[in-house]
C-alpha cells in the first residue's frame, strides 16, 4: 500500500455539494457554484455542516470548477485565487477541526486533441494555478487534493502534472467518471476505465477512484476492478440515481456504501444528488458492528 495509506479503513465522504446549492436556489446560467463561496457563504457553510452532522468524516470544498478555463464561461477567470481561498474558508468555518477537508478539483470543460482543440500546456498551467491557490490558502487544513469526474486521459494527465507543479507538497487523489457499456466501463469520451487508471498511476496519484454516473450497485464491479489493479487506496462516490430514475431510499444507498467498503474501497461518499439523509443512513450502517465486520472481511 502507498499513497494515502494513512487514511482510516472506512472514510465516509460527503455528498453532492453542487446539487445541494442548486436546491438552495443557485442558477447555473448566471453563476458557477464556486461564486457562492463569496456571494452566499452561509449557504455553502450550511451544506458542509449538514454533511458533517450526518456523519461524513471528510467534506470536499466548493472548488470543483474554480479553474480559470471553466470560470471563463462566466467572465470570472481572474477570480481563481479568491474563489479557491473562499471555498477553503467556508469548509473551515463549517466543520472546524474534527472533520477532514479535501480540496475538490474538476475538469476544465476543454477537450484535448484530437477530439478537441484544448492546449495541453494551458490545461496544465490552469490546474497548477488552482492547486497553487489552494496550497497557499490551506493553512495546513487541507488533507489532500481530489481530482474528480475526469473523462479524458490527456486532461487527467495534465491535471495531475499541474497539481504536482502548483502544490508539490500536497498529495493528490484522482477519480474518473465512467458508465457501464457493452464494451465495459467507459468515460463520456469513450475511454476505458483501465486507460484512465493507467494514466493516474503513471502520474503517481496517491489514490484513485470512480465518481458520478453510477449508483452504488452498478459501480461495485468497477470498484472491484480498481481495487484489484491499484497499489494505492481506492475512492468511490456513486450517485443516488441515474437521470430519469427514482432515487434510492437512504437505506438502499447505505447498503451500497457498505458493499463498496467491503469490496476494498477506503473512502466512499456520494456524488450528484446525494444528501445528508443518505449519508446519515450510510454512517449508521458503516458503524453497525455487523456491517463493519463485513467491510473488514
Amino acid at each position: 500500500m502507498a499513497g494515502l495509506d494513512w487514511l482510516p479503513p472506512r472514510l465516509l465522504l460527503d455528498g453532492g455539494v453542487g446539487t445541494a446549492l442548486i436546491a438552495r436556489g443557485l442558477d447555473l446560467t448566471r453563476a458557477p457554484p464556486e461564486a457562492w463561496n463569496l456571494a452566499r457563504p452561509e449557504a455553502v457553510e450550511e451544506v458542509h455542516r449538514r454533511f458533517a452532522e450526518a456523519g461524513s468524516l471528510a467534506v470536499q470544498t466548493n472548488t470543483f470548477g474554480a479553474n480559470r478555463l471553466r470560470l471563463r464561461t462566466y467572465g470570472m477567470e481572474g477570480e481563481v485565487a479568491a474563489l479557491n481561498r473562499a471555498g477553503l474558508d467556508r469548509a473551515r468555518v463549517a466543520v472546524g477541526d474534527d472533520v477532514l477537508i479535501i480540496a475538490s478539483i474538476g475538469p476544465s470543460g476543454a477537450i484535448p486533441p484530437p477530439e478537441g482543440d484544448a492546449d495541453l500546456f494551458e490545461l496544465e498551467d490552469a490546474f497548477a494555478e488552482q492547486a497553487d491557490a489552494i496550497a497557499g490558502s490551506s493553512g495546513g487544513r487541507v488533507a489532500f487534493l481530489h481530482l474528480e469526474s475526469f473523462y479524458h486521459p490527456k486532461e487527467l494527465r495534465a491535471a495531475l502534472r499541474g497539481c504536482r507543479a502548483g502544490a508539490p507538497a500536497m498529495q493528490v487523489a484522482a477519480s474518473f467518471a465512467c458508465n457501464q457499456t457493452r464494451a465495459g466501463f467507459r468515460s463520456a469520451m469513450g475511454f476505458p476505465a483501465e486507460v484512465l487508471l493507467a494514466v493516474a498511476l503513471e502520474e503517481r496519484a496517491d489514490a484513485v477512484g470512480a465518481n458520478c454516473w453510477l449508483p452504488p450497485g452498478p459501480m461495485l464491479p468497477l470498484i472491484e476492478r480498481l481495487v484489484a489493479r491499484s497499489p494505492v487506496p481506492v475512492f468511490a462516490k456513486p450517485i443516488v440515481a441515474p437521470a430519469g430514475s427514482p432515487p434510492l431510499f437512504p437505506g438502499e444507498f447505505a447498503a451500497g456504501v457498505v458493499a463498496l467498503f467491503a469490496a476494498g474501497a477506503r473512502a466512499v461518499g456520494g456524488c450528484c444528488g446525494t444528501g445528508p439523509a443518505d449519508l446519515a443512513a450510510a454512517s449508521a450502517a458503516v458503524l453497525d458492528p455487523a456491517a463493519a465486520a463485513a467491510a473488514d472481511e
